[in-house]
C-alpha cells in the first residue's frame, strides 16, 4: 500500500484512476459536461401535510405557502368531500403557480403497501393495460397547470424490476413526451446502477429526473469533527456517483435533503439537522450538478409499517418542518431562508452546464484552481465548452471559514452581485458562513492585469 502523500501525488498526475475515482468520482476537468444546462431549480418538499391523519387546512395552507418552495411531492392516500388528497394539492399548487408530480394507485392497492415503479405495482399490467394506465394518469391532469411530470419510482433497487421501470418509461414518451418521468432512490442500493440509469434515462423522454435520497444525520452524529466530515464525504460522494452516472446522458437529478429526525422505538435513528447543516446539502448538492432540492420531512407524526397481513411490525415518529400540529418547527425558518437565496441563484445557474467537481480533500491536478486553503468543495459550471462559474461550499457546518483560492490567472466575480473579488498572488479570499456556498463568475485576465 502507498503512503497517503504518494497516493495523493499519484491521484493527481492520473487524474481518473480507480482508486482515486472512489474518493471523488466527478473531481476532475475531464467529465464531460452535462448534456442539459441545470434549468430553473426545482424547490419542492415532500408532503403528506399530515402523517397518519390528512390535515390541509387553511393555517395549513398558509405555511406552506410561505416556505418559499416551487414545487410539492404528494405520497397520502384519503378522500373526503373535497376530493382526493392529492386532487385537492393539485388545485392548490395549480393556484400558486407551483409543479407537482402525478402518480398513480391501483384500486386494490392496500394503506400500507408502498409505492413502487407503476409496472411492478399493478397486478397484471401488460403493454396494453400499461398504456391505458398512462393514458389515464395524462387526462386526469394534462389540463391542470400544476402537473409537472409523473413519478413513477421508489426504490426499486432489485434487477428485476429495471425492465418494467423500462416499458414505463417508453409508454409515458409515447403518450406525453412534454413532461419527464421521476423515480426516488438511493444509488448505491440499485443492483445495478447502470442499468438502473438505462431504463430510466435511454428507455424514452428527453430529461427524465432521479431524485437522490441519502440521509447521513444518523442519531449519533456530532456536530463537528472527523466522524462529521466522514459523514459529510459519504453524501458527496453519492451526489458524485449520480453525477458520473448521468455523464454524457440527458437527464437531470434533484437532491433530497434530509430535514427530519426520526425515532424507531426508543432509538434516535436520524437526529435533527442544525439549520446549517440543512444549508450544507443543499450546497453539496448543487456542487455536483443537481436541478432541484427536495426536503424531506414537511410533516410531523407516526408512520406505522405493516406486513402482508395489515399486522403493525414498526413504529417511526417523525418531525420535520412543521409540527404534528402544522407549526413550524425549528428548521422551518431556516428552509424558508434558504429558498429565498436558492430563488435568487436560480437565474444565475438556470443557463449553465455542470462540467464537475473539485474537492479540498484531494484537490486534483487541474488547469482552473491551484491550491485550496480550507475545507470545501467546488462545483464547476459553464456553457458547456469552457467553465466560467464555480459554487464554493463550505464543509464545516459549525463554524464559518475563511478560504483561499489560488486560481491559474482567472478573475473572480461575485456571481450575483457582479463585484470582483480582491487578489493577492492568484489568491482570492472567501468568508463562508457555516454550510454556506457561494457562486463566482471567472474570467481569464488580461496581460495588462499583471
Amino acid at each position: 500500500m502507498l503512503p497517503s502523500s504518494r497516493f495523493a501525488v499519484l491521484c493527481a498526475l492520473i487524474l481518473m484512476g480507480p482508486s482515486c475515482s472512489a474518493v471523488n468520482p466527478t473531481a476532475s476537468l475531464d467529465y464531460t459536461p452535462s448534456t442539459l444546462p441545470t434549468g430553473p431549480l426545482w424547490i419542492a418538499t415532500w408532503l403528506p401535510a399530515g402523517m397518519n391523519d390528512f390535515r390541509f387546512g387553511q393555517q395549513d395552507r398558509a405555511y406552506l405557502a410561505d416556505l418559499g418552495v416551487n414545487a410539492v411531492q404528494w405520497l397520502q392516500r384519503y378522500r373526503d368531500d373535497r376530493g382526493t388528497a392529492e386532487e385537492q394539492l393539485m388545485r392548490f399548487a395549480s393556484d400558486r403557480g407551483w409543479h407537482m408530480l402525478a402518480y398513480y394507485e391501483p384500486s386494490n392497492y392496500s394503506p400500507y403497501d408502498k409505492l413502487h415503479n407503476w409496472a411492478t405495482r399493478g397486478e397484471g399490467l401488460d403493454g396494453d393495460s400499461l398504456r391505458a394506465v398512462v393514458e389515464g394518469v395524462y387526462r386526469q391532469w394534462n389540463a391542470t397547470p400544476a402537473f409537472a411530470g409523473y413519478l413513477i419510482g421508489h426504490e426499486d433497487y432489485r434487477r428485476e424490476q429495471y425492465d418494467s421501470l423500462s416499458d414505463v418509461v417508453v409508454a409515458l414518451a409515447e403518450i406525453d413526451a412534454e413532461r419527464p418521468a421521476y423515480s426516488v432512490g438511493r444509488l448505491r442500493d440499485y443492483e445495478n446502477q447502470h442499468a438502473f440509469f438505462d431504463a430510466l434515462f435511454d428507455s424514452g423522454g428527453r430529461d427524465n429526473v432521479f431524485q437522490q435520497e441519502h440521509y447521513v444525520f444518523r442519531g449519533g452524529v456530532p456536530s463537528q469533527g472527523g466522524s462529521f466530515q466522514r459523514r459529510i464525504s459519504l453524501l458527496a460522494d453519492g451526489f458524485d456517483e449520480v453525477a458520473r452516472g448521468l455523464e454524457g446522458r440527458s437527464g437531470r437529478w434533484h437532491a433530497i435533503v434530509q430535514v427530519q429526525s426520526e425515532v424507531r422505538g426508543t432509538q434516535v435513528y436520524y437526529r435533527k439537522p442544525t439549520p446549517a447543516e440543512i444549508r450544507l446539502q443543499v450546497g453539496l448538492g448543487l456542487s455536483r450538478g443537481a436541478s432541484g432540492i427536495v426536503y424531506f420531512l414537511y410533516s410531523s407524526g407516526v408512520e406505522e409499517l405493516r406486513n402482508g397481513e395489515g399486522r403493525v411490525v414498526e413504529t417511526r415518529v417523525y418531525e420535520g418542518l412543521v409540527d404534528a400540529g402544522g407549526a413550524p418547527t425549528s428548521s422551518y425558518a431556516a428552509v424558508q431562508q434558504i429558498n429565498g437565496d436558492l430563488r435568487t441563484l436560480s437565474p444565475a445557474l438556470e443557463l449553465l452546464h455542470f462540467h464537475g467537481t473539485l474537492s479540498s480533500r484531494l484537490l486534483l491536478q487541474n488547469s482552473l484552481i491551484r491550491r485550496i486553503d480550507g475545507e470545501v468543495e467546488v462545483g464547476l459550471f459553464g456553457d458547456g465548452k469552457r467553465i466560467s462559474h464555480i459554487l464554493v461550499v463550505n464543509r464545516w457546518a459549525h463554524a464559518a471559514q475563511k478560504v483561499r483560492l489560488q486560481l491559474s490567472e482567472s478573475a473572480a466575480f461575485d456571481a450575483l452581485t457582479g463585484v470582483q473579488y480582491d487578489q493577492v498572488k492568484d489568491r482570492i479570499e472567501l468568508e463562508l458562513a457555516a454550510g454556506d456556498f457561494h457562486l463566482l463568475r471567472i474570467e481569464q485576465r488580461s496581460s495588462k492585469d499583471g
